[in-house]
């Protein structure tokens, strides 16, 4: 019976020139075993664990690899080509074609397609295929697999200006090449449909891109020259004096060229699409980081835009005053926000016209901004005009005035007293204007050297002015003055102490913001200049927040009510006007602050976090160092980038304490967030390199090191085929290696497979491991059997000390009715573990542990929950589990347990009983809101819901057990692993409640009280708690005839006579007469004591010699677990696990 998910899924591809035929291969999962060699086996003793002071471990002899012979040769096939048609002019061509098997057609003969006299194509039904014409003569066409490289095969997303080009083969099509046939069209048929051919006629809209000197140039320098520059740093100056101004200045200008710098080299190591910082740091850091902080950049765009608007509103109001006397309602802050208000609604109108609009409004700002600065360097040099002026402060350029000026002079301000930090934390953000270029980066012809060039000459030409400006204020203007022209005649006009009150002083630089307009020659044009400078800089802040919210969006990070509803376009031109909405509410809500200290106070933390984490990122990819970090920026360095990272925290604490915290708080709730969701993201960031190399480096350091007992883990090969088919296999190997060790899920299959079917079926497993939260690895072994796969695997899965150290794998119920090779491959299977030095683990439920008999393929189900989950992530479904009262038996061709009897379950439906629903295994209470995940339902084949009991059974080791015992029959020394899995499956919070009871052998009568003495102190050795300890005398003992009966019968039908000879002989019965009296001995005693346990554990009983056949080792499995408990069978590699040394 063929296997689905081993059939090649086709890709019909639309008016393909060429198909691809692949015959669907046939794929069974081998379970055939043979009988192989056995070990001896020791009792229970203290002095087997006795490693001495050293931690060395005992450990047995190597045994045999088994050999594993595979050859196979690989089947070619020709190639098959359709007769061409002739060409209409008898030309040739070259076509290159988009088409499944990668083939790049060459030398078409003549008649091979037709041609209009459009020169169009036809006769080739394809998307949209490039066509080259060439001179040739009639011979027959050459096939090509290999193309030639194009800068369209490593796209990860088509351009729309590429039409369609010959995509690189798979290594399978070039390997394998496949039954092809070439079928050219009638001339009636185009290369590009005719809807195709309408929709290029249509006019497209292209999008309009600038240059790096008008996109990130002067935008960047329009909003460095912001509010700051024309009404704070004359303050700054009168408070810090120019030496510490300077200073301030040259910290602010370090962080932001080294930030500037760090950006620049994670910019130029490839293409950057929308979303500027956003999407650079998101891309290097990770979603997590990246997504966090475009959050909160968005954020600081929006209060920086309101920064400004409130900057405006003071300039205007000021001016009003000044020239009119004008007053709005107070003259104070709610002038300001009328102001203001009005201000964000005209700015959102221009940003709502489009970008196009918004640069050329900056163009013209920025030319008046050049004049402002002009008038005020024309008016420094000219002097005060009027006697006003003077007593206003304004004295001219006076190297006394730069000495007294040159100190700090610290004041109370807004109830304040003012300090460098205070100071500092008012002039940063006249540095944040550096990222304006780069939150554009969708709007720039070539971002990747526009926004080095123009950000760093940005940051050098506006830090200049900022100091040339800080200057001439110290140079030219008092600190402080009266303003009155009586006290200029008498000389008192600087003197404010001398009036008796400081109050009295209203000019100079530490009360007149306008200081600037003071010193301009023609004061109304710095005005204008301030007014420019501010609404420019608010343009950029209010155009970046939208274009940071609609990428953010559009990368599906966040639940869609929380970013991705600002994210919808409208329009041809596809504005976000959701998001343009949502940054005039945010802007508008900090501008009815109007208090720009305030607002300057929250903006520093937001953006210095932006700072700190760009620098980090490019600190943290160069550390890493992953092959594709090859930026063509080279003028940045390592460990300044994290210097300049610390610095900014360290600036962000300073500012401000409480609104650091709530900027870290912000950022982490983001980062927590996208860490739960889990995006479906992959973008390479050096996140993923660090784990790798982190990994890496683990793995090479533990080859080195010596294993120590102490540090044992049980790393579980665990033979399920797919996951999905066998759910309790797979929970109860979890069980064990959960948060703990390595769990590999190993399949094995007899065909030869290709990498397209290898895939397939690890690409399912892991989506069945994904979804069920299971964290575990799968192994495909293929052109195998059982045992000679498990060789394979157990040599080949893992890395240096992280690889299986057990091998798991179901009981094999059929085994009475199953053909003999298959039951010889199981045994000898067994034997292949023991040869390869691992412990072999056996797990046996009564109903079989093989469910893809009774089950739907859930891989189906959760395919189509992934797609769900794209296209409405608020959509919840639920995997109804409900009872209608019948028990199965999920493995039809088991004989040997026809009757199931299903311990502890209730087969009856209560209908009272509250409706559960469970997540791929785990129990949830309907009406709980923890989960919105997609469920999933569990169906049979059919579309039936399963019945509660057999739900039960497919769930069983997820779920909270009862207050029973797990029993562990500890018959051999195998190195304590019979002792040490029950002891870690106790641990789990489903298991706690149960309590352990152990069993063991004594040599004889006499010896029971030693014996249980000893037993009882290598226990207390080891630090495990149990609540019986059961030491048995009379496993020695003939077993009942009762137990005898049933066993002949068991094996009864092996010692037929057959066309080889019976499968049991008389004689072997007759050398293995003990063991089996000892096993059904042990039958009777498991019955008697742990027939009603949550599960029991026993050491697996070890052939010893190549005569014992595989039937009479199954019978003796048979003996001990029939009709029993969870039952696991399990035996150490005769080396320590346990230890009661420190």
């Amino acid at each position: 019976m063929d296997n689905k998910a081993f059939e090649d899924s086709t890709e019909n591809e639309e008016n393909c020139v060429v198909e691809e035929k692949v015959n669907n291969i046939p794929i069974d999962v081998i379970s055939d075993t043979q009988v192989g060699k056995m070990k001896n086996e020791v009792d229970a003793s203290s002095c087997s664990y006795r490693t001495g002071y050293q931690g060395q471990m005992e450990i047995l002899p190597t045994l045999h690899e088994l050999h594993n012979p595979a050859a196979e040769s690989q089947q070619q096939q020709e190639m098959r080509v359709t007769k061409a048609r002739e060409f209409a002019d008898g030309s040739r061509f070259k076509v290159s074609t988009y088409v499944p098997t990668g083939i790049e057609m060459e030398n078409i003969p003549q008649g091979s397609a037709q041609i209009g006299n459009d020169n169009s194509i036809t006769g080739l039904t394809n998307r949209k295929g490039s066509v080259a014409t060439v001179s040739s003569h009639d011979r027959n066409r050459k096939m090509s697999r290999d193309v030639i490289p194009s800068i369209e095969h490593y796209r990860t997303q088509p351009t729309q200006q590429v039409q369609t080009t010959v995509r690189r083969p798979t290594m399978h099509e070039l390997c394998n090449p496949a039954n092809e046939e070439v079928q050219l069209q009638n001339t009636n048929e185009t290369t590009i449909d005719e809807s195709q051919n309408e929709m290029e006629k249509e006019p497209v809209v292209e999008p309009v891109k600038f240059g790096w000197i008008e996109g990130v140039l002067i935008r960047n320098m329009m909003s460095i020259w912001g509010v700051m520059l024309f009404l704070r740093l004359s303050w700054v100056v009168a408070q810090a004096g120019i030496g510490e101004t300077l200073v301030i200045i040259a910290i602010s200008t370090f962080i932001t060229l080294v930030t500037a710098l760090s950006m620049s080299a994670i910019s130029t190591n490839g293409e950057i699409g929308g979303g500027g910082t956003y999407f650079v740091m998101s891309r290097v850091l990770g979603p997590e980081f990246g997504g966090s902080i475009g959050i909160i950049f968005a954020i600081a765009n929006a209060m920086d835009c309101s920064l400004n608007v409130v900057g405006f509103a003071q300039a205007v109001q000021d001016m009003m005053l000044e020239y009119g006397g004008v007053i709005i309602i107070d003259g104070a802050d709610n002038d300001i926000r009328i102001i203001g208000t009005v201000t964000m609604i005209f700015i959102t109108a221009i940003c709502g016209l489009g970008s196009q609009y918004e640069t050329k409004m900056k163009d013209i700002m920025f030319v008046i901004m050049l004049a402002s600065l002009a008038n005020f360097l024309a008016g420094s040099i000219m002097g005060p005009s009027s006697e006003l002026e003077e007593a206003r402060g304004f004295i001219g350029y006076s190297v006394d005035l730069l000495t007294e000026n040159w100190d700090p002079a610290y004041t109370i301000t807004g109830g304040q007293m003012q300090n460098f930090i205070s100071v500092f934390s008012v002039y940063f953000p006249a540095s944040i204007g550096i990222l304006a270029g780069a939150n554009v980066s969708g709007d720039l012809k070539n971002p990747n050297s526009a926004i080095p060039k123009g950000t760093i000459l940005a940051i050098i030409i506006c830090s200049i002015s900022y100091a040339g400006v800080a200057i001439i204020c110290a140079a030219t203007v008092a600190r402080q003055a009266t303003g009155r022209v009586m006290d200029l005649a008498n000389g008192t006009y600087l003197n404010c102490t001398a009036a008796g009150n400081s109050s009295d002083c209203t000019s100079g630089l530490y009360y007149d913001y306008q200081a600037m307009s003071l010193v301009s020659a023609f004061a109304p044009l710095n005005y204008v200049g301030c007014i420019a400078a501010t609404i420019s800089s608010a343009l950029s802040d209010f155009v970046s927040c939208p274009a940071l919210l609609e990428v953010i969006a559009a990368d599906e990070l966040y639940p869609y009510w929380m970013v991705g509803v600002w994210g919808k376009t409208y329009g041809k031109s596809k504005q976000p006007l959701r998001a343009f909405a949502f940054t005039f509410v945010l802007a508008l809500a900090f501008v009815l602050i109007a208090e720009l200290d305030m607002i300057a106070l929250l903006i520093s933390d937001f953006f210095l976090a932006t700072f700190a984490l760009m620098n980090f990122s490019t600190f943290h990819v160069s550390l890493i160092k992953p092959i594709g970090w090859r930026p063509t920026f080279k003028y940045y360095n390592t460990w300044l980038s994290l210097l300049t990272g610390l610095l900014s925290v360290a600036s962000m604490i300073l500012i401000s304490l409480p609104i650091a915290m709530i900027t870290i708080g912000i950022v982490s709730f983001f980062y927590m967030v996208v860490l739960y969701r889990k995006p479906e993201v992959n973008w390479g960031s050096s996140t993923q390199a660090q784990t790798y190399r982190a990994a890496l480096t683990s793995i090479q350091q533990l080859v080195h090191i010596e294993e120590h007992v102490k540090n044992y883990r049980p790393q579980i090969l665990v033979l399920t085929g797919l996951p999905n088919t066998r759910p309790a296999l797979v929970d109860f190997a979890y069980l064990i290696c959960k948060n703990n060790s390595l769990m590999v899920c190993g399949n094995i299959v007899e065909e030869r497979l290709t990498f397209e079917m290898r895939s397939k079926l690890q690409q399912k497993a892991y989506r069945y491991l994904r979804f069920t939260n299971i964290k575990g690895f799968c192994s495909v072994a293929d052109n195998s059997n059982l045992h000679t796969g498990v060789a394979a695997m157990l040599g080949l899965s893992g890395v240096g000390k992280v690889k299986p150290n057990i091998l798991m794998m179901g009981y094999k119920n059929d085994w009475l009715t199953c053909d003999r090779k298959s039951l010889d491959q199981y045994v000898l299977t067994i034997h292949t573990g023991f040869e390869m030095n691992v412990g072999v683990a056996v797990l046996r439920l009564q109903e079989g542990l093989d469910c893809s008999e009774i089950l739907a393929d859930i891989d189906d189900l959760i395919l189509n929950k992934l797609s769900k989950d794209q296209s409405s992530s608020h959509q919840a479904y639920e995997w109804s589990v409900t009872s209608n009262g019948s028990n199965f038996s999920p493995n039809p061709d088991s004989s040997n347990e026809n009757n199931v009897n299903v311990i502890g379950e209730d087969s009856s439906y209560d209908p009272s009983e509250r409706r559960r629903t469970v997540v791929l295994g785990v129990t949830k209470n309907k009406k709980s809101k923890k989960s919105k995940k997609l469920a999933i339902t569990f169906r049979d084949p059919e579309g039936n819901e399963l019945p509660k009991s057999v739900m039960n059974k497919i769930i069983l080791f997820q779920k909270k057990q009862k207050k029973d015992t797990i029993d562990i029959w500890w018959l051999s020394d195998d190195g304590g692993l019979t002792l040490l899995l029950p002891v870690i499956i106790n641990s789990r919070s489903n298991w706690s409640d149960t309590r352990l009871r152990i069993f063991c052998t004594a040599s004889g009568v006499h010896e029971l009280e030693q014996e249980q003495q000893g037993m009882a102190v290598l226990l207390s050795k080891f630090r495990i708690d149990y609540s019986d300890l059961v030491i048995i005398s009379d496993v020695d003992e003939a077993p009942k005839k009762k137990t005898k009966k049933w066993f002949d019968g068991l094996i009864r039908p092996f010692l037929e006579p057959r066309t080889n000879g019976p499968r049991i002989t008389e004689e072997e019965l007759e050398i293995f007469q003990y063991k089996t009296n000892r096993h059904l001995k042990l039958r009777e005693l498991l019955l008697d004591h742990s027939s009603d346990s949550n599960m029991v554990v026993m050491t697996l009983p070890m052939p010893r010699s190549e005569t014992l056949s595989a039937p009479l080792y199954m019978a003796w499995l048979e003996a001990l677990t029939a009709n029993m408990p969870p039952f696991m069978l399990v035996r150490g590699n005769q080396t320590s696990v346990l230890t009661f040394y420190v």
